[in-house]
This record gives structure tokens, sequence and C-alpha cells, in this order.
């Protein structure tokens, strides 16, 4: 095996930005604290519905959770296989809304799931198909790209059949995305006051409700006042953490599941990406993308939202590999990158592996005017940030699931459409 391991940067990142102009007193009518997919999108849809807001970070937006994803926008085809019908077609309408406001950052695919047996591959095609049909609402899906019973002739030659334990495969759709651009774009299509890169001191309280923040500008050390008439924490896995630090609070909210990825060089003749069920409802992915492969697998519990990448877990990847695509060389292939993803849950028993990805607003007890966003995937947090934006003004936007955003890069120049 490559022994070489590429670093994996600090987290929060340092700031290269110039230092901000901003005044040190800042009031608005939401603070949002955390700036990963679901804040970026709770302010996305309070500015559409006239709300002011700020989006307090104390990383770059979209730096910390929200970039180590596995970059998909997907109905979920696991929950279909172990019956939860009702998320995954939730998922599979957002997969669509997503390919509508955000285009430049979404691209279809044909993934292919492969089968051990004909009795296996049959079961798939039932269920794939399904899958399919009720995620038949696909923007742009490219005429090119073929789903279905994937032709014997085109499985055999891809080079990840060789030898393995399968002898077919069942396309399906879904959709691919840069999970750090998404965001990015989600917090530029908002009139949000950016904090990014901004430290969170201390609160100040009336008893029964959050007034203001006291924050530190990681660039410059320049002291700021943000007062909020409701605030909401959108931290992903850093919740419990930031809610003992603040508050003393000894309640634990959360269970972390983190899933590694590893990117190789592009290997010839993998051209489409594979999703290979494994035992324990775990799922091994293979992604050509953008010239590179990923590959990953999830998942193994852990205690906080940056966890190293330990040498037991690149072992078990690769052992997964050689097992279900033994004639690629995994291991005389370099290691471009590598990262572990954390996806916070809320708290249950049993394996986290059968833990809902579902998220849950939770309304604090003590504090009135704060809301806690807890687990959530990247694919329905656009919806599930709508609901909240429109518990807390009173306004549904129907508009949000179709209004393009705006791109924070523009080619050039931030906030262009």
């Amino acid at each position: 095996m490559n022994d070489h391991r590429p670093d994996r940067p600090a987290w929060p990142q340092d700031p290269s930005a110039a230092p901000l102009s901003l005044g040190e007193s800042i009031a608005v009518d939401v603070g949002i604290v955390g700036a990963g997919i679901h804040g970026a999108a709770l302010a996305r849809e309070l500015s559409l519905r006239g709300c002011s807001t700020a989006l307090v970070d104390r990383g770059g937006v979209g730096a910390g959770t929200s970039q180590w994803s596995s970059q998909l926008l997907h109905g979920g085809i696991r929950y279909m296989l172990i019956g939860d019908i009702r998320q995954m077609r939730e998922g599979l309408q957002e997969r669509a809304a997503w390919a509508r406001i955000a285009p430049r950052r979404c691209w279809w695919e044909a993934f292919w799931m492969p089968h051990r047996n004909p009795l296996e591959g049959l079961s798939h095609r039932f269920g794939i198909g399904l899958y399919d049909w009720w995620g038949r609402d696909r923007p742009g899906w490219p005429a090119g790209l073929a789903r279905g019973a994937v032709a014997a002739r085109t499985f055999q030659a891809d080079p990840r059949s060789a030898g393995g334990p399968f002898c077919g495969a069942t396309a399906y759709a879904d959709l691919i995305t840069r999970d750090q651009d998404l965001v990015r774009d989600l917090a530029a299509s908002s009139d949000a006051v950016l904090l990014d890169f901004h430290d969170v001191e201390a609160w100040e309280s009336d008893g029964q409700g959050l007034r203001c923040a006291r924050l530190r500008d990681r660039r410059d050390g320049r002291p700021r006042k943000l007062a909020a008439k409701r605030w909401v924490f959108a931290l992903g896995p850093w919740t419990d953490q930031a809610m003992r630090s603040w508050f003393q609070e000894d309640s634990r909210r959360l269970r972390l599941s983190a899933g590694i990825h590893l990117w190789f060089p592009a290997v010839a003749g993998c051209e489409r990406p594979w999703t290979i069920r494994r035992p324990g409802g775990r799922v091994l992915f293979i992604i050509p993308r953008e010239g590179r492969l990923q590959v990953g697998t999830t998942e193994r519990e852990v205690e906080d939202g940056w966890a190293p990448v330990i040498q037991a877990e690149r072992e078990e990847l690769y052992q997964a590999l050689e097992r279900y695509a033994p004639a690629v060389s995994w291991r005389s292939l370099p290691v471009l990158g590598e990262e572990l993803g954390v996806r916070p849950l809320v708290r249950g028993s049993g394996l986290t592996a059968r833990l809902s990805r579902e998220a849950v607003i939770e309304s604090h007890a003590r504090l009135r005017n704060l809301s806690l966003v807890l687990g959530g995937k990247l694919t329905t947090a656009r919806r599930l940030m709508a609901e909240l934006a429109t518990r807390l003004t009173g306004r549904p936007c129907p508009e949000s699931r179709s209004l393009p955003l705006k791109t924070w890069d523009a080619h050039g120049g931030p906030g262009k459409a």
C-alpha cells in the first residue's frame, strides 16, 4: 500500500481574506450560527421572505462538514432497501428542486448497482425501477445516459467487473454536486450579513431568551456584538460541544457517524459510478468524477466533528475494494486526498447505520427564542430550512424550489445570477 497520506487541512482553517469593514454592533431579525448547508439554506429562505439575517461561523462558509460529504444529492436508494419509502420520496422531490435551482453545481449520473446472481439482479431491476419511477422528475437529464439493465458487454468492459463477485448491474439516476460551492451559492443568494471567521465568545440573555452574541473576528481580533430577535443554531456535529461550552448543558442530542473517502487517479474504463450494497446496511461507492476516482464507505461512530482517518479504517476500505473490484490494483494507486465526513444523527439506540438521517428542529426549553437544527442531510436541507423559515416568519415561499441560485464566484464576481 502507498504509505503517502496527504495532510488533512486544519479546521477551522485560518482566514486569508482582508478584515471586514463592518461596525462593532449589528442588529438583525434572525441570527444563524453555523454556515454549513442548513445555515446557508436558512439564510436564503429568510431573505426570500424579507427577513434580515446574519450568518456566523468560526470558519469559512461550507468549510466544515459540508465539504466532506459524499457530494451526492440523492433520493437515498438505501431507504427503499430498508422500507423507508417516505424518506426516499422526499429526497427524490428535493433532488429535482436542486437540479432546478443549482444547475451549475449539479449534474446527473447513471449509477450502477451490481448484482451477484440473476435473482438479485431481478430484485434490483424491480426496486430500482420503482426508484426511478418515483424520481421521474429529472430536470436536465442527459439523453445519452441509459438507465435500467446494463448490457452484458458494457458491464464486462468495466475493469471493476473482472474477477469480482458480480455478474451484471442495473443503472439508476442520481445527482452529483460540488457541495462546498453549493453552500457558498446559498449564502450568496441571501442578503445575510456574513460573519465568517468569527468566534462566539459569550452570550447575553434576558433570562428567557438570547439577546446578543459577543463575537471576535479571527482576522484582526476585533470584537463585535450581534443582536437578534430569534436565533438558530445549525452547528452540525458540533452542536452538543457548543451547548456544553456556552450554556453548560450536559444533554446529548446527537450521535456522530463518520464515513471515509479516498481519492485516486482516474482508472481507464471506469466510466460510471458504482453503488455496492454491503452487509449491515453499509454501502461502498466508487465514483469517477472530474478526472479522479472517489471511493468511500460508511460508517464508524465517532465522538467529535473533527475525527481523524485511522489506519484500520483505510485498511478496511482497501479490503472492501479488493473484494468487490479485485482487478484494479488499488494499493498501487497514489492517494490524492482523503477525508472523513461526519454526519450528525439524532440520538437513538442501536447501530448508527440504523438511525434515521432525518433532521429535527428543536425549540429550546429555556431559551425561548432559540431553535436547534439536529441531524439532517445535504439533499433535504433546503426543504427543512424552508419549513423553519415559514415557521419563524409566518410567510411561505413556494418559489424557493425553482428560483435559481446566485453563484458565489459568478464567473469573476460574487452575487451574479
